[in-house]
């Protein structure tokens, strides 16, 4: 059973947390109660943050997928550049460029130009906006790539038929490819969340209150490394084992009908 080496992991981990520390998050007592309430918050906004981050980076893949095959070489070279570039640079880098450095290039336009007036706002960038924009610049990279494989394993004679009874390009696009794309698209896309869940620990370094965070906070205050860490690798393993299952549930629903 897939579920049984975490399973059998559990009782390991707990045994390294004996003694009197676990009274930290203990729901018994009020102080507990209340860190563990803390720390369980945090689950939520490490959710909407991989959620929001998702969504925005299934537009930049699919505009990105369509691109590559544009009839124009600038748009391929552009479009290819943008993602060798995002699955190049470590997203470490990339998150932390998008919340220090992308305000102050912003800072240096014109203030009364078109630029600035369209941008602007990137001037006020809060920790969760910044971890949504590079989060979802990196992952729609690899999304590109899995819209693209999707798009080209739609039969080609299926394309022609639509084009031979006047169907426009973007015409059969959205009616004939997209539909059946979806179907090979979507669990690798639902494997795409999972990994952009276990990213967003990182967004932690610029000061969003999300799971990691949230147990930094508490480990400094309470001296307790051993327990809330290995609460939070629990919470993580629940999130990521029950994205793993709707992934296999989606393969086997979809993936067999591509």
């Amino acid at each position: 059973m897939r579920l049984g080496l975490p399973l059998l992991l559990l009782p390991l981990l707990l045994s390294g947390c004996g003694g009197e520390g676990w009274h930290i998050v203990d729901p018994r007592t009020d102080e507990g109660l209340g860190n563990l309430s803390f720390l369980l918050a945090g689950a939520g906004l490490t959710l909407g943050l991989s959620a929001a981050a998702l969504g925005l980076a299934m537009i930049i893949g699919l505009v990105t997928a369509i691109a590559r095959g544009s009839r124009w070489r600038a748009v391929r070279m552009v479009s290819g550049g943008y993602v060798e570039l995002m699955r190049t640079l470590p997203l470490f880098v990339l998150l932390l460029w998008v919340f220090y450095a992308l305000p102050i290039l912003v800072q240096g336009l014109d203030p009364d130009g078109v630029w600035f007036a369209l941008l602007g706002w990137i001037t006020d960038l809060t920790p969760f906006t910044a971890a949504v924009i590079a989060l979802a610049l990196n992952a729609g990279a690899f999304l590109s790539e899995i819209f693209r494989a999707g798009i080209e394993g739609v039969p080609r004679g299926q394309v022609e038929a639509a084009q031979s009874l006047g169907m426009g390009r973007w015409l059969t696009l959205r009616r004939i490819v997209l539909p059946q794309a979806l179907r090979r698209m979507l669990p690798p896309t639902v494997g795409q969340f999972i990994h952009t869940v276990k990213d967003s620990s990182l967004a932690s370094a610029i000061g969003l209150a999300e799971l990691t965070r949230r147990a930094t906070e508490l480990q400094t205050q309470t001296y307790r490394p051993l327990e809330l860490y290995t609460l939070l690798a629990l919470e993580y393993l629940v999130i990521l084992l029950l994205l793993s299952r709707l992934s296999r549930w989606l393969e086997g629903r979809w993936g067999s009908k591509g």
